[in-house]
């Protein structure tokens, strides 16, 4: 990756992106930690951006005005559940989302991680996403499995301006993964049970791994503004020789 001409674009390598995360290579190997800290969860941020744009639509983190660091997402409360964006939507249709959003990182480098060939055929994927959804959703009890992303679930203190009727839970995943029936999709959305604890009717999930599968470019420019900046404090620092 490397900063573009505007200090908030970061343009990203699509191919070699899906083969450090999804196959783990040699040359990934106890990297993938350092990697993921220094731009994981504003890439997969940045790629639901640009799938919204793909769509006709347009998307923005929502940032504190004095600092520029994204807002906080939790519920207002000294402890208790943090989120880790609010991701405003202008769809093309009109309509408005604000997305109290949970990133997952999760890939072939995780414990019981599943590694998904780039040239995987449409089988082998489809076997995949499903797989890797149903590790994370109970379908009888319509539920996440794990404290850690059913959290998303919980409703946050809305910022100033937004209205909570357009609030929105969603989980931006790395992996590759849908139920069946949504395939191809890369965003969809499942109902959730009655007793969820944000009194939320659907969860919303986005898959950056199936996202970026689809794209036909050899490179992206991604708003990564923070990613942007550690690349040229690392860049003031080092340098090879």
């Amino acid at each position: 990756m490397s900063s573009t001409s505007s200090p908030s674009l970061v343009t990203v390598q699509v191919e070699d992106l899906l083969r450090f995360f999804d196959e783990k290579p040699d040359w990934s190997l106890k990297r993938a930690t350092s990697v993921v800290g220094i731009a994981g969860e504003e890439l997969n941020a940045a790629c639901f951006q640009h799938y919204v744009k793909s769509k006709g639509g347009s998307a923005c983190v929502l940032r504190e005005y004095k600092t520029d660091q994204p807002l906080p997402v939790t519920t207002g409360k000294m402890k208790g559940y943090r989120l880790d964006r609010w991701i405003r939507v202008a769809w093309s249709d009109g309509s408005v989302s604000v997305y109290q959003t949970e990133i997952k990182n999760w890939s072939a480098h995780a414990i019981g991680g599943r590694i998904i060939p780039v040239a995987a055929t449409a089988e082998e994927l489809r076997a995949s996403k499903v797989t890797l959804w149903r590790r994370h959703w109970d379908e009888g009890r319509h539920c996440l499995q794990w404290s850690g992303t059913s959290k998303v679930l919980t409703r946050m203190s809305v910022p100033d301006g937004v209205d909570k009727c357009a609030v929105r839970p969603l989980l931006i995943f790395w992996e590759a993964l849908a139920p069946e029936g949504e395939i191809d999709k890369h965003l969809f959305n499942v109902k959730v049970a009655e007793d969820s604890p944000g009194d939320f009717k659907d969860l919303w999930v986005f898959s950056v791994s199936s996202y970026l599968r689809s794209v036909q470019a050899p490179t992206l420019d991604l708003d990564m503004p923070e990613t942007a900046s550690r690349l040229g404090v690392l860049r003031r620092l080092f340098q090879t020789v």
